[in-house]
This record gives C-alpha cells, sequence and structure tokens, in this order.
C-alpha cells in the first residue's frame, strides 16, 4: 500500500509541476519545493561567479535539473519563504522539518558546498555536503536535529557556497523544508553528522564503516580462495535454477523495463528515477489532496 501511495502521490506531484506552466516561484510561493521544468531558471534563484541553466543531461525528478556551473567562492541564492516549522512543542507529533536535496556530481571533488539557512539576510544555521564523488546523491537533513546553528521560523534565504574550486552541479527535487519521520534521516559520506544517536539496523552503516578490524588480518591462502568459490557455487546453485521463460513471460519482462524508459547517451545512463518508499513522507505535507498514507 505504502508502495502505490507513493506512485499516487510522485504522479500527482509532476503532473501538477507540469501543467503549472510556469516558475514554480513565480506561481507557488506558498510551496516548499522547487522543480525545474520551465525552460528558464525560476526568478527566486541567481548566482554570482556562477552559471545557472535548466538542463536534461541529468534528472531525478521530471526531465530536467538546474545546472550550476561554478568558480571559486560562487554562491547560488535561492530567494523564499523555505517554510520551516518547529518541532510540535506539546510532543504529539514527532516529525522534524527537514531540508531535502538531490545532488548530481560528474567530476568528484575532495571538498563540500556549504547550505545555509538565512532570515532577512542573518544566517540562522548551516550544514556542509561533501562533494567527493560521482553521479547522484541526496541529503535529507533535519533543521533543529542535524544542522549547525539554530533555525528561525520566517527564514526566507537558502545560499549554497562553492568550494575555493570550479566545479559543476546539477540540483533537483529541492524541498526547502517539510515534515517528515525523524527515525529515518541515514549518515552517508556526504552528511556523516545526521541522525547520529540512532542505533537502527541498517541506519548505522556509514557509523560501522569506520570500524576498524580487532583481529590481524592475513593474507588469503589459495586454498581458501579455492573454498570460498566453491561456497559462492553452492549458494548460486540452492538459489537459481535455469529454466526457459515462455514468449508471454519474457513479454511481460520487457514491458516491466520499458516502464523505465531507460537510454543510454554519451556514456550517460537516463531513466524513470527510483526512490525509496519512504521519500513519500517527503510530500505527506505538501500536497494536501486527501491522499491516505497506508
Amino acid at each position: 500500500m505504502m508502495k502505490q501511495a507513493f506512485y499516487e502521490i510522485r504522479s500527482i506531484h509532476s503532473a501538477i509541476s507540469l501543467m503549472s506552466g510556469i516558475s514554480l516561484c513565480a506561481s507557488r510561493d506558498g510551496r516548499a519545493d522547487v522543480l525545474f521544468e520551465d525552460p528558464q531558471v525560476p526568478e527566486c534563484i541567481s548566482a554570482t561567479r556562477s552559471q545557472l541553466s535548466i538542463s536534461d543531461t541529468h534528472y531525478k525528478d521530471g526531465k530536467h535539473s538546474m545546472e550550476w556551473a561554478f568558480n571559486p567562492g560562487a554562491v547560488l541564492e535561492l530567494k523564499k519563504d523555505l517554510k520551516f516549522e518547529k518541532k510540535d512543542p506539546t510532543g504529539k507529533d514527532l516529525y522534524l522539518s527537514a531540508f531535502i536535496v538531490w545532488i548530481y556530481n560528474e567530476e568528484p571533488q575532495k571538498a563540500t558546498i556549504e547550505f545555509e539557512f538565512l532570515k532577512d539576510g542573518k544566517k540562522c544555521t548551516s550544514f556542509p555536503f561533501g562533494i567527493n564523488f560521482k553521479g547522484w546523491r541526496a541529503a535529507w537533513v533535519c533543521y533543529e536535529r542535524d544542522m549547525q546553528g539554530t533555525p528561525e521560523e520566517g527564514m526566507n534565504e537558502l545560499r549554497i557556497v562553492a568550494p575555493n574550486a570550479k566545479g559543476r552541479l546539477f540540483i533537483d527535487h529541492l524541498i526547502t523544508a517539510t515534515k517528515v519521520d525523524a527515525r529515518q534521516q541515514t549518515a552517508d559520506l556526504q552528511v556523516p553528522f545526521v541522525n547520529p544517536e540512532t542505533k537502527n539496523h541498517w541506519l548505522v552503516i556509514y557509523k560501522h564503516s569506520l570500524l576498524k578490524p580487532d583481529i590481524e588480518l592475513t593474507p588469503v591462502s589459495d586454498k581458501q580462495k579455492e573454498e570460498m568459490q566453491l561456497l559462492e557455487k553452492r549458494f548460486r546453485d540452492m538459489n537459481y535454477t535455469k529454466g526457459k521463460l515462455s514468449d508471454k513471460e519474457v513479454e511481460t519482462i520487457r514491458k516491466k523495463y520499458d516502464f523505465y524508459q531507460i537510454t543510454y547517451k554519451n556514456g550517460q545512463v537516463s531513466g524513470v528515477p527510483i526512490y525509496m518508499v519512504r521519500a513519500a513522507e517527503a510530500y505527506e505535507r505538501i500536497i494536501r489532496i486527501g491522499i491516505k498514507i497506508c
């Protein structure tokens, strides 16, 4: 049910965005999400020492993203109500306001970009985001738990500060603030400070990756390699049985594959993006149209 509801939300969300035909910031300033499906960069976004454009080279939502080509010390600014909400003082609502964004990087750099959140020109809170990766990475960062500083209701500016280097990033699926289940965010190489107190199963994968072995590492012998290969073969034989597919089964598989619209161009793979089902929570309080999340 959760998966079905998520796709329903994404379909409605995309349809609303595509039908609007004009800049989200100009036409729907009351919303917290910023998409990049119009031909021009939204009017609420500007940048210094940079070039901004709408691109179809990489995208995470819809068919376009915003390309940010920056020089050392560049600053990208988004000016609008960020829609931050403080946590419920009664404790009945445990959700926290989170900032969400997806970044595509073509050239890894051992550096960070800085996300800063301001109210009438005063910096309230911030967090760094590592860009030493290639491909898509996301940030789901709770204002009141994960960021440095103190967020304030009424914050109306986001600044993204470039490192002291040239670079190019693609930005998509940007939500300035939405209430999410604060138990589910996961630390990783880009945002290692997120949800630091969690002890929840897969949420501690990053923390466990930093552990050092407590026994001495020794070389693997040829005999041990053979034994591991035998174990692998037995495992594969146990879980995979060769069989013949009927034409109908092949056609069913092709239809499922075609749904994702996978294309290959200049060494890049594009297609319908895949999200974890819990990503639907990002829309729960943005799209208030009676959709029930089961």
